[in-house]
């Protein structure tokens, strides 16, 4: 409970730092003063308050329909004023660098405003009233495209994955992925039944859910995993386990989970006869789970276990930090999430300082790997440089 105290006072003082921050400049570039600026700084700090609020919130009430509507308020905002954060930062440095373009930009404008009688009392004023709006604007233009593309453009990523010697029955095997689906506070049934008409349009031979299906409890959001029993899949669906199933109560979900007719895997795997190809399905937990369940720490070994000889070795890691160890033991292909490839703006260029493998295929000495950007998305429902998809691999004989 301590942890859970300290974790709210660090992010309610981050969000404060960024949410005041942009107001700050906003108003000194758009020249308020007076009552409007105490009523602006009244709601940015309901706007702070309103993430750990509803945080609490979400643990507390069992009112889905008014959990939901808090949790689009709460996370719509935050992902506009981490948007609206960067470009006023952006903003602030073309003030000091100006190579001319604002500058040019605000004598038309000034000459503009003077015309049609507007009190304004030099082209600095106009400088900075311009770069402040259009901050805003593009702010809300951003935030509207990415609401747009989490809720509307859910697309196929399509892959062939090379490899050498494949067994002529593994020839053109499909498998298809969908990862980081997250259902929770703003992802419900309807987008999963979404996602898995999807799925069952490509006839694969194999389904695979590459962890953090889930965020939240089971006892309020298993109803939402419905659709995953309506999966057609030739060989089966296979699931492991990412770090949010961790932070959701592993232990309810995955009886929830095996009930849709759903392998789990926990550091073990399943052999598939393809023709007469072996096909190992191997599976390892989330890289932090043993920090959490110590019988549940990852084992790549123990995934491996009786599949040594198989003529193509495949495991479903969530992290793709797992690839380091898959490739000491000989795994052909590691399919992983995890990563939403950023999300959205500045996520999308910030992840490549904390991951190697962000999004797509890959090869790691003597394996392949491959890390989907996410079908879902989690907290801001936004996705701006990193499209959510449901990703359609097919192995195929390298040339």
């Amino acid at each position: 409970m301590k942890a859970f105290f300290l974790f709210l006072s660090v992010l309610t003082s981050l969000l404060g730092f960024i949410y005041y921050y942009s107001t700050f400049r906003l108003i000194s570039g758009l020249s308020l003063n007076g009552p409007v600026v105490t009523l602006i700084l009244v709601g940015i700090g309901a706007l702070v308050l309103l993430v750990p609020l509803t945080y609490v919130f979400s643990r507390v009430s069992k009112r889905e329909k008014t959990q939901t509507f808090f949790a689009y308020v709460t996370f719509t905002n935050f992902g506009f004023f981490s948007i609206l954060f960067t470009l006023v930062l952006l903003m602030d440095v073309l003030r000091l660098v100006d190579f001319g373009i604002v500058s040019d930009y605000s004598k038309l404008l000034f000459s503009m405003l003077l015309r049609f009688g507007f009190p304004i009392d030099g082209v600095t004023e106009v400088k900075n009233f311009s770069m402040a709006f259009s901050t805003i604007v593009v702010a809300t233009a951003l935030s509207s495209l990415g609401f747009y593309n989490a809720h509307v453009r859910l697309r196929y990523k399509h892959v062939k994955v090379p490899g050498k010697n494949l067994h002529p029955d593994l020839q053109g095997f499909k498998i298809v992925q969908i990862s980081d689906v997250h259902i929770g506070p703003t992802i419900k049934e309807k987008f999963l039944r979404r996602v898995v008409g999807k799925i069952n349009l490509k006839s694969p031979d194999v389904v695979v859910i590459t962890g953090d299906l889930v965020d939240g409890p089971a006892a309020t959001l298993k109803q939402h995993l419905r659709p995953l029993a309506d999966i057609k899949s030739k060989y089966g669906v296979f699931y492991v386990t990412g770090n949010h199933e961790y932070y959701s109560g592993v232990l309810s979900w995955l009886p929830e989970i095996e009930r849709l007719g759903i392998r789990v895997l926990l550091n073990e795997n399943q052999i598939l006869k393809v023709g007469k190809a072996n096909l190992l399905m191997a599976g390892v937990t989330d890289l932090t789970a043993g920090a959490m369940i110590k019988s549940h720490a990852t084992d790549p070994k123990k995934a491996m276990l009786g599949g040594e000889n198989c003529d193509y070795k495949i495991l479903l890691a969530h992290q793709p930090n797992s690839i380091y160890e898959a490739n000491k033991l000989g795994f052909d292909l590691q399919i992983s999430g995890h990563t939403h490839g950023g999300q959205f703006f500045p996520g999308n260029i910030l992840i490549y300082f904390a991951q190697k493998f962000v999004a797509g295929l890959h090869r790691y000495q003597n394996t392949n790997i491959y890390v989907s950007r996410g079908t879902g998305y989690w907290g801001p429902p936004f996705r701006l440089g990193a499209p959510s998809e449901v990703s359609v691999l097919e192995l195929q004989l390298q040339d």
